[in-house]
């Protein structure tokens, strides 16, 4: 067969050659076929054709197998073409080729194939070790119709670089769900940026986990607003912590409300300040540690509810500054409960304004504890309104601050509460203070109280306080004359 003259071989009718003659026949001979005589091989006799006999046939005749022909065609044949012969095949001929031939091809191969042929391939029939042996070229030389049609295993094929050099258009059409949270992580600034928002809002809580502060930081308000409570509630407090303020006050009011424990208290200061009033106002505010609290600047606290002022716990309160506490309202000030009035330190009460004081209610005046009252300064006391005055408590108070009030908080102390000053107080009282009570207030004296009386007091006592004073025997106090020319007290009878 190899030794006929090119003029007789054409004659032969090819279908009468066996397979086995077909396969035995040189290049030289293959190439001197005709193309009807190639148009009529069986699918036997083309199943035998070696690689180089392949490479002998000419566009025409290549182009011209019939899809059975090209059927025939094992994958072992297949991957030893040449990427000229491939490219060689028509648009038709490679949409033709099975899922087994096409997972014949080489990477080498399946880079070299023109577009066109590519395009025209199922992208379902690819290997998923072929997809992971494609190049960035290759791969964007897919239709968007062959990057959406690729199944998870190929799609989780893909590397990192491979992902990322996708074009805008196929990384478009790739399903999120496919996608490892891994493939994810990996994504850079730029590709994520790239997603759309039907792309973000499919991605599991498994891949929100590993978003990085840079990657949400891509997102757009549109993706960020979209994102279910189940993806919001994915994101780690380091995460949070290291999030803009900008992409936090993206959120939604009903995502930030959404937030958990964990993922508030992974906020810090700055982030904390930096929310809008709206975001800020929704935050559960028993869900911040204590050092959030103290760290809140006075517009973060001038911007809390009044519900979330009324909820902060004692630990919170015990961290408020006075600088903080100034800045709630006169309603929060006094919604609050006798347990947070009862957590500020005397160091607290110590700084605070005498307005602040003066917005206490009465109540909360009362349930001031010994030590609290303690904390406040001869300035405060005297800058007390007479109502909260009368409800601390003179008990409550050092000799040195009873010593340090001045006459009109003298005068607005009440009966009940001179009647209840300890012998320490009254002893510390100035001859002014002692002239500043009225003779109800010293009539009311206990023995204990007259007795406390210093020898300058007594002295010093206006006749009519001294008038009032009760007579109690074993006071020696009393048997101090006023002054020169005034005459003794009248002994009791």
């Amino acid at each position: 067969m190899n030794g006929l003259s090119t003029a007789n071989l054409d004659a032969v009718d090819a279908t009468k050659l066996t397979a086995t003659q077909v396969a035995g026949l040189n290049t030289t001979a293959i190439g001197n076929l005709t193309t009807t005589q190639v148009g009529t091989l069986t699918a036997g006799q083309v199943a035998r054709l070696s690689a180089a006999q392949i490479g002998q046939l000419t566009t025409t005749e290549l182009t011209t197998l019939s899809t059975t022909q090209a059927n025939a065609l094992t994958a072992t044949q297949i991957g030893t073409l040449t990427t000229t012969v491939l490219n060689n095949l028509t648009t038709t001929q490679a949409a033709a080729l099975s899922t087994t031939q096409v997972q014949g091809l080489t990477t080498t191969q399946l880079n070299g194939l023109s577009t066109a042929n590519l395009d025209s391939v199922a992208a379902t029939k690819f290997a998923t070790a072929q997809v992971a042996g494609l190049t960035t070229g290759t791969l964007n030389n897919l239709t968007t119709t062959q990057a959406a049609a690729l199944v998870t295993t190929q799609v989780q094929a893909l590397s990192t670089t491979q992902l990322n050099g996708l074009s805008t258009a196929n990384l478009d059409r790739i399903d999120s769900t496919k996608l490892t949270s891994t493939q994810v992580a990996g994504l850079t600034t730029t590709a994520i940026g790239n997603l759309t928002t039907t792309q973000v809002s499919t991605l599991t809580a498994a891949d929100v986990a590993r978003l990085s502060a840079a990657q949400i930081g891509q997102l757009t308000t549109t993706e960020l607003t979209t994102l279910s409570t189940t993806q919001a509630n994915a994101l780690t407090a380091t995460q949070i912590g290291s999030l803009t303020t900008t992409v936090l006050n993206n959120l939604t009011t009903t995502q930030a409300v959404a937030l958990s424990t964990t993922q508030v208290q992974g906020l810090t200061t700055a982030q904390l300040n930096g929310l809008s009033t709206a975001n800020l106002d929704v935050i559960d505010t028993t869900k911040l540690t204590t050092t959030q609290v103290a760290g809140l600047n006075t517009t973060a606290i001038s911007h809390l509810t009044t519900t979330q002022v009324g909820t902060l716990t004692a630990a919170q309160v015990a961290r408020l500054s006075a600088a903080q506490i100034g800045q709630l309202t006169t309603t929060e000030l006094t919604t609050l409960s006798t347990t947070q009035a009862n957590a500020l330190t005397a160091a607290q009460v110590g700084s605070l304004t005498t307005t602040v004081l003066n917005n206490l209610t009465t109540t909360q005046a009362a349930a001031l504890s010994t030590t609290q009252v303690q904390g406040l300064t001869t300035t405060q006391l005297n800058g007390l309104s007479a109502a909260n005055l009368d409800q601390l408590g003179a008990a409550k108070l050092t000799a040195a601050q009873v010593a340090g009030l001045n006459t009109t908080a003298i005068a607005n102390l009440t009966t009940t509460q001179v009647s209840n000053l300890s012998a320490a107080q009254v002893g510390a009282l100035s001859v002014a203070q002692v002239n500043t009570l009225s003779t109800t207030e010293i009539a009311a004296f206990t023995t204990t109280q007259a007795r406390a009386l210093t020898a300058a007091q007594v002295a010093g006592m206006s006749l009519a306080n001294f008038d009032a004073l009760t007579e109690t025997t074993g006071i020696p106090s009393l048997s101090v004359r006023r002054s020169p020319g005034l005459p003794p007290r009248k002994s009791t009878p």
